[in-house]
């Protein structure tokens, strides 16, 4: 007798199946793609999505639990204390600096750059003027781009290699100048050009790997996202994101023509206006940082004022619990 497997399958039931796993793989998507937009959101947003679920929402829900199983109702001014603490001390600490931070970039957007390459900068500033007092925006980026690879790659770089980075960096730059200019960014809509300026970096990360890839004798444990500069001429060296170190580069070009600038074209490098800039940039940046601490604590000491006021000035959390046990102990005595 032979024995012949017996088909289960219903069509019905394999629909079903495949319905099932369409919408887990739809929430699982819906998942994937939440988490990376809160990573593409950068730390402010990382830091408000966690403070929301880690503190503020449970917080807020104990409050409204605060001697339930006493009194069996909602606490709500213990909601309200709870709540309002929560829900403003986290965008305090984070918005706060923030703001502070872009209004001090009104000045300039080297007070975003950190210590180190200001100094870093100062210094191939200097390099690129040597004993010239004028020099032009791509003399300083040259100079820049070549210690970059040179100091990366561990070799010397060669000038053909430079002059791809230049013009791949110049292309970025060019893009990334479309952000700035309002009338330019809406001609080309702000989706777009964030688009475009997302290609041009890609592509010169790219050409910047391939040439550390060519310069360097084993780059198998190479980070090809990161960026070795010269920070003095005692031979001391630094690193940092190459996607960081871009954007101080450029920031420090732009700030300084506006300061030390020659018929719009020419920089005018001296060694006293390299040391001027450096200074002042520095010094804004101490206090930026020290605005950032002063007020935040200024504005986070206003926040238990707030909600104390907003519970009428007792502890909810406990309040309950007090009356529940005063009233019991009223019946107590009466019995």
């Amino acid at each position: 007798m032979r024995i012949s497997a017996i088909n289960n399958s219903n069509p019905k039931q394999t629909n079903n199946k495949n319905n099932e796993q369409t919408s887990f793989k739809g929430g699982v998507d819906a998942l994937i793609n939440f988490w990376q937009f809160v990573d593409n959101g950068g730390r402010a947003l990382q830091f408000t999505v966690e403070d929301m679920f880690g503190t503020n929402f449970p917080r807020t829900y104990k409050g409204a639990m605060a001697g339930y199983s006493y009194t069996h109702k909602i606490n709500f001014a213990a909601v309200r204390q709870e709540g309002i603490r929560e829900f403003l001390t986290g965008p305090t600490m984070c918005i706060a600096p923030i703001a502070i931070l872009a209004l001090a970039k009104k000045a300039g957007k080297t007070v975003d750059t950190h210590t180190e390459n200001i100094f870093n900068l100062s210094y191939l500033m200097q390099q690129a003027a040597s004993n010239k007092n004028s020099i032009n925006e791509n003399d300083f980026y040259a100079t820049v781009l070549r210690d970059l690879i040179t100091k990366t790659s561990g070799k010397e770089a060669i000038d053909s290699d430079v002059t791809d980075l230049l013009k791949a960096f110049k292309n970025y730059k060019d893009k990334a100048d479309i952000l700035n200019n309002k009338e330019l960014l809406k001609a080309t809509g702000k989706k777009e050009a964030k688009k475009t300026v997302a290609e041009a970096f890609s592509n010169l990360q790219d050409v910047f790997e391939s040439i550390i890839k060519r310069n360097k004798d084993s780059y198998q444990s190479t980070d090809f996202t990161m960026a070795k500069y010269s920070i003095n001429n005692a031979g001391k060296e630094g690193a940092t994101k190459f996607k960081n170190y871009v954007e101080y580069i450029t920031a420090y070009a732009q700030d300084f023509a506006k300061k030390f600038s020659k018929d719009g074209n020419m920089l005018d490098a001296t060694k006293e206006n390299i040391n001027n800039f450096k200074n002042s940039f520095l010094g804004k940046r101490v206090i930026t940082f020290i605005s950032m601490f002063a007020i935040t604590g200024v504005l986070m000491s206003f926040i238990p004022k707030i909600y104390t006021w907003a519970s009428g000035g007792v502890n909810p959390n406990a309040s309950a619990i007090y009356d529940e046990a005063g009233k019991n102990k009223k019946e107590k005595e009466v019995k």
